[in-house]
């Protein structure tokens, strides 16, 4: 948003649609499952953005998964471009242009890469250009120590013959945003960028280069400082704006350049902040960064272990291993059985039955977590224990393990004696071979364990039992008996069989969970040949061992495969928890309940005598009103402004302190919600009061500070795009709409542009 002077909306502004961006595929796939509104707007803005760029696109692709180039094979670079383009184009429906390494990571081959892949251009940091010199002349400039003119782009030939385009940003206006507050002033900001550079007599291109985090999360508010910038510059007649893919099609390079071999934007030594102690870091006292070098070499000895692996068990399964790799993104991106089928028939040297299908997609999984254990962040700060390690090394994991089932191989015990070799900062957490059998060993998922999960979840009808889709398919036969019984509350038997839609193996085991209250819940799992429906008998025989908790007979019927709370899924565990807890919980509110119900009458008189209630009772009130307002909201009855303004006045009255924070969040969610609701259905004259009425209760009448952020951009989005439908309102439709526009803060005179929109839209 762009705020006038008295702090309302003037305009809500696409900052995407308006600059060269990049987002990683790992993101743009969360987002897609998680944030879907957010990843179509995206999109959206790469679609504006050609339109507005000469058919030129914003978004720029990226390698796949942050990996620092120069560190990489030939091999692996080759896969990371391949990927980072498939991925791209299934998202934005077009051929990328230009391609950002992590960390701007770059040396000659994998320039060589790009431009054997279709890659136009990358942005590189000034301190990463060596020498430049005109087109065709002989000698160079040494420009060593960012003393390269960033104005223009530079064509860098290479050794193949070929060429690619480069752009160095402007490194000390990209300091001024990251680190030195120019976000604080969207004005201050265009004026720097339109004053920075002066090149009468030719197009001069100002640039800088930031990670995203810059604009919000490192700076509040950074987000409107740079909508503000784009639109001064974009609404001024100093300078034009425009994007990399642009510019080069307007203004080819006039410059050869060389680059700085294996150096990048956020290490003074290169690349060594990926390798080695080099002196970069995240900024911990007393903290060496000794286990770098180790860290790299036990990976780089585990990934030419599984390439060795790869090749000798792929060779009777597939034409091109490395080639096959190489398409896998195709099948990442769309894991349906049918491409699977497609997928696999391309790439086999014969019809391949199930289990050769299987055993192709597991190879593809042991290279693809191979890849993934390369992730840069995994070096980037301070310590081996940190969770962006031990992320990397749980992808190492992964890998091993299927390593082994492929082949019986097993390289993790000569792994753990290269992990050894590198240091920590805690002693708990003394080298990482610690690391990783304390904090990734225990993270292993097997399918046994997801079978335990999917029975100890299935205790309790209210919590859904779902495993993630985009992993496992879980087909099951259970039986629950929720009749109570000494030593059980709930018990739960059946079999299930299990898919991976990853490698397309399959199990089928039996389970049988029991429910004893509280955190105490055990699962007994065993394999089974195939799916099947118990026999009452058999589901009593199982209840009668769990019931009187014979801990010897649960052994002998499923040995050591008997599970807990604590070894289901990470999230589950802490929904079940929760879940676990409501009862007990509904039982406090009750009871505070009918106390603040006894002590009405005297809290009213100590308020008249302007006497503070205990402590004890004030939290007791606390809670009450707290959980009344929450649950009205989510009950969302018709009278619930009547609701919500009687616990409000009760909380001012008798001065008690509600949880803002817990009530805020849930008013902001409800306020999303409705405003979804109001863009399926527009014209909803009931639903539009309804919203106006509770912003005016918390805003007037109680004055809270609510995030009216998602409620804003959803209004804004609804007014452009159902313009036709705004137009054909009625006039008490429309004055409610408008009213409720000033109620999210939009001010008169944007809200007056919208409705000359609509009437254009109506004629």
């Amino acid at each position: 948003p762009i705020l006038d002077e008295k702090g309302l909306i003037r305009k809500i502004c696409d900052n995407y649609s308006r600059m060269s961006f990049n987002v990683g595929p790992t993101v743009l796939s969360w987002m897609q499952e998680k944030a879907p509104r957010c990843y179509q707007a995206i999109l959206e803005a790469d679609r504006k953005g050609q339109e507005r760029f000469s058919g030129h696109g914003p978004a720029m692709a990226q390698v796949y998964n942050h990996l620092i180039m120069p560190l990489a094979n030939r091999r692996d670079k080759l896969t990371q471009v391949l990927w980072g383009i498939e991925d791209f184009k299934s998202r934005f429906g077009r051929d990328p242009e230009g391609m950002w390494l992590a960390e701007t990571a770059v040396d000659t081959e994998t320039l060589e890469i790009l431009t054997e892949c279709g890659i136009a251009f990358t942005v590189l940091a000034p301190k990463q250009a060596a020498a430049i010199r005109p087109k065709g002349a002989a000698a160079w400039e040494d420009v060593r120590g960012e003393r390269i003119d960033t104005t223009r782009a530079y064509r860098c030939p290479l050794p193949s013959g070929r060429e690619i385009a480069l752009f160095f940003y402007d490194g000390s206006i990209s300091q001024s945003i990251a680190f030195g507050g120019l976000l604080n002033d969207g004005f201050l900001f265009a004026r720097r960028l339109i004053d920075a550079h002066h090149r009468p007599g030719r197009p001069t291109l100002s640039h800088v280069a930031t990670d995203g985090e810059s604009y919000g999360h490192h700076h509040a508010f950074g987000d409107m400082a740079l909508a503000y910038c784009l639109e001064t510059i974009d609404s001024g007649s100093e300078a034009l704006l425009t994007i990399y893919g642009e510019f080069l099609s307007f203004y080819p390079p006039e410059y050869d350049v060389r680059i700085v071999e294996n150096s990048s934007w956020s290490c003074a030594h290169g690349v060594e902040r990926w390798r080695s102690d080099c002196g970069c870091n995240a900024g911990t006292p007393g903290y060496h960064q000794r286990w770098r070098g180790p860290l790299r070499a036990a990976l780089d000895w585990l990934r030419d272990q599984l390439s060795t692996l790869f090749e000798a068990e792929s060779t009777s399964l597939l034409r091109d291993p490395w080639s096959a790799r190489d398409d896998y993104i195709r099948l990442i991106l769309d894991r349906t059985p049918d491409n699977a089928a497609r997928w696999t028939a391309r790439h086999s040297l014969r019809k391949p039955s199930p289990s050769d299908r299987s055993r192709i997609l597991q190879l593809m999984e042991m290279q693809r977590n191979a890849l993934l254990m390369y992730t840069s962040c995994g070096w980037f700060f301070d310590d081996i224990s940190r969770i962006e390690p031990v992320q990397i090394l749980r992808y190492a994991a992964r890998a091993i393990e299927l390593a082994r089932g492929l082949s019986g191989v097993d390289l993790e015990p000569e792994f753990l004696k290269l992990l050894k070799k590198a240091p920590g900062n805690l002693p708990e957490f003394e080298d990482g071979e610690r690391v990783y059998s304390l904090l990734v060993k225990p993270s292993r998922f097997s399918s046994e364990q997801l079978a335990a999960h999917y029975g100890l979840t299935s205790l309790f009808p209210s919590f859904p039992t779902d495993v993630p889709r985009n992993c496992w398919e879980v087909e099951a036969e259970l039986s629950l008996q929720t009749d109570e019984r000494k030593g059980s509350l709930a018990f739960s038997a059946g079999v299930l069989r299990i898919v991976s839609l990853l490698t397309e193996q399959e199990s089928s085991f039996l389970v049988a969970a029991n429910y004893r209250g509280g955190i105490s819940m055990v699962c007994g799992v065993a394999p089974e040949k195939a799916l099947r429906q118990l026999k009452d008998k058999e589901m009593e025989e199982l209840r009668d061992i769990f019931a009187d908790s014979q801990d010897k007979r649960m052994v002998e019927r499923f040995g050591h495969n008997i599970f807990s709370m604590r070894h289901i899924l990470i999230d589950s565990q802490r929904s079940l928890l929760d879940n676990v807890l409501q009862r007990d919980i509904a039982l406090i509110e009750d009871t505070t309940r009918s106390l603040i119900r006894d002590y009405n009458q005297l809290l009213d008189y100590m308020t008249t005598l302007k006497v503070s209630p205990p402590p004890i009772i004030s939290s007791a009130a606390e809670i009450t009103l707290t959980t009344n307002i929450l649950n009205s909201l989510k009950e969302d009855l018709p009278d619930l402004g009547e609701q919500l303004e009687r616990h409000l006045r009760m909380a001012q009255k008798w001065k008690i302190k509600l949880d803002t924070a817990r009530i805020g969040f849930a008013v902001t969610d409800w306020l999303r919600v409705q405003m979804e609701k109001l863009c399926e259905d527009p014209g909803n004259l009931a639903r539009i009061q309804h919203i106006h009425n509770l912003l005016t209760l918390f805003l007037d009448s109680h004055n809270w500070s609510l995030n009216l952020y998602e409620a804003q951009n959803l209004y804004h989005d609804l007014r452009i795009a159902r313009q036709k439908e705004l137009a054909q309102f009625s006039s008490e439709q429309h004055r409610a709409f408008h009213h409720l526009g000033r109620r999210l803060r939009f001010s008169e005179e944007a809200l007056q542009l919208s409705t000359c929109i609509e009437n254009r839209a109506k004629d």
